[in-house]
């Protein structure tokens, strides 16, 4: 089942990466991408939703209830915060920064709520996190405009950081401690985003119908790619451990920053692209810790 799980992982890190680089491309559109894309996952899960409620076996409904409300808050968090950044901030500066400080965060949150205490490699691995995001986001001769830029980077890479542990961390609580399906999960995640934003959209609806008829393409491909990589991990946890599943997860930082380059014509490339591989490296000592 090993190979199975890193095949899935894989192919989530890189729809992760690609949607991410759609995202970046409609930063100025906010929270109304947010809504459109959302609606087209709940539309497009509708079938497979009703699937695994029919054939899945007994769902406990408080479960899938409190799953759905914490998820939809945390999600909604992480989305709305991750498509602000990207109006202002560099792909290749946002997706390492938030994706290396998630298992930080984790590893903070284990030390405060479950009162563990990490061993050598994991803060070594925390340390290696944190050199990469230096490498990232400090340069050799800052401009005042530039330090304002890697100031405001640093602050959505924590937030969105911690919204992404948080996350995640309830997500592994849901599939493997309640057993709900991962399917099951994220539509109705899917579905209580949509709900908690439809009557801001009501109200912009006009603008909402622009965005889709000006963006369709987009819009469709980013609600097809957030439930693809999102579940497809999900499944993967269920099948391998977390220190398998974890490394090759993080394959989509690097993804991410060529994506950046190729796709959005981001700059310093190289410098960028070491940092992703030091934060890389932080995390994969934190998942083997």
């Amino acid at each position: 089942m090993i190979p199975l799980a890193a095949l899935l992982v894989l192919v989530a890190a890189f729809a992760h990466a690609g949607w991410n680089v759609c995202a970046k491309r409609m930063g100025a559109s906010g929270w109304l991408f947010v809504y459109s894309y959302m609606l087209v996952s709940a539309v497009l899960l509708l079938p497979l939703g009703i699937g695994a409620l029919v054939l899945g076996g007994e769902v406990h409904p408080g479960h899938w209830a409190l799953a759905t409300a914490v998820g939809t808050c945390l999600q909604l968090s992480y989305y709305l915060l991750l498509q602000r950044a990207y109006r202002t901030v560099e792909l290749s500066v946002v997706y390492p920064l938030s994706s290396g400080m998630a298992p930080v965060f984790a590893i903070v949150a284990a030390v405060l709520v479950f009162s563990e205490r990490p061993g050598v490699l994991a803060l070594l691995g925390a340390a290696t996190v944190i050199a990469g995001v230096m490498v990232i986001t400090v340069e050799r001769a800052p401009t005042p405009l530039s330090r304002a830029a890697k100031l405001s980077a640093l602050g959505f890479g924590l937030l969105i950081g911690a919204a992404n542990a948080a996350a995640t961390l309830w997500d592994k609580q849901v599939v493997s401690g309640f057993g709900i399906s991962p399917l099951l999960v994220f539509w109705g995640v899917s579905i209580g985003e949509v709900l908690v934003l439809s009557p801001l959209a009501f109200n912009r609806r006009r603008e909402v119908r622009t965005l889709f008829t000006a963006h369709r393409r987009e819009i469709l491909l980013v609600g097809l790619l957030v439930p693809t990589a999102y579940i497809l991990v999900l499944f993967a946890i269920r099948m391998a451990p977390v220190s398998v599943i974890s490394p090759l997860k993080e394959l989509s930082i690097v993804t991410a920053v060529l994506g950046g380059w190729y796709f959005l014509g981001e700059k310093q490339l190289g410098r960028r692209i070491t940092g992703s591989l030091v934060v890389m490296g932080g995390v994969a000592m934190l998942t083997f810790a």
